[in-house]
């Protein structure tokens, strides 16, 4: 993805964050804090990252001439966002260039499952049911998150969801078999 020169000849790379900004945006204007809103209940399912980051962007994007900003004359001053051209440009060239890089999983169960032999086959067996739990809950929140935008959210975002669902059963199947061999083995 080339650099974008801002108002200043300012140029910087713009990564993820950005891209989850300008996307947001180019659905309707909105504040930072609206766009926390809106990735807590969407993007925040399968893209984690610290929400200030919603706080400050923007005002990077404002500063590549990317986005444009209005305050609010009074009361809290409300700064509102809006995509501009040159950011819907910038996003458009992003979904258009190739995504090979490889998937990355960081599970804490995962980890500690690699370190099991050091564990006592209690915590082992806590381990396996508490993930089989977690994983459980979150396909079946998922599958609830669908059911409740099914009939107006957008279909590339309900493929999202779908995909987010067979990757917690996938995983919740793993820990519910991992689970079924432990307890073979008690006494």
């Amino acid at each position: 993805m080339p650099d974008r020169g801002g108002p200043r000849g300012r140029r910087r790379k713009l990564n993820a964050t950005s891209y989850v900004v300008l996307g947001m945006l180019a659905s309707r204007p909105a504040t930072s804090y609206d766009l926390k809103q809106w990735v807590a209940h969407t993007i925040g399912n399968f893209w984690a990252f610290a929400h200030s980051q919603l706080y400050d962007e923007p005002a990077r994007l404002v500063a590549d001439g990317l986005v444009s900003e209005s305050v609010e004359e009074g009361g809290r001053r409300r700064r509102t966002y809006e995509i501009l051209p040159a950011g819907r440009e910038a996003l458009q060239e992003w979904l258009s260039s190739p995504t090979t890089e490889q998937t990355e999983v960081r599970d804490l169960g995962l980890l500690k499952l690699f370190f099991a032999n050091l564990a006592e086959p209690a915590d082992l067996l806590r381990l396996a049911r508490d993930r089989h739990e977690s994983h459980k809950a979150r396909a079946d929140s998922y599958t609830e998150q669908r059911e409740e935008i099914a009939d107006y959210a957008d279909p590339w975002q309900l493929k999202t969801i779908e995909l987010g669902i067979r990757y917690e059963r996938c995983v919740e199947e793993f820990w519910a078999d991992f689970l079924a061999e432990l307890e073979d083995q008690q006494p």
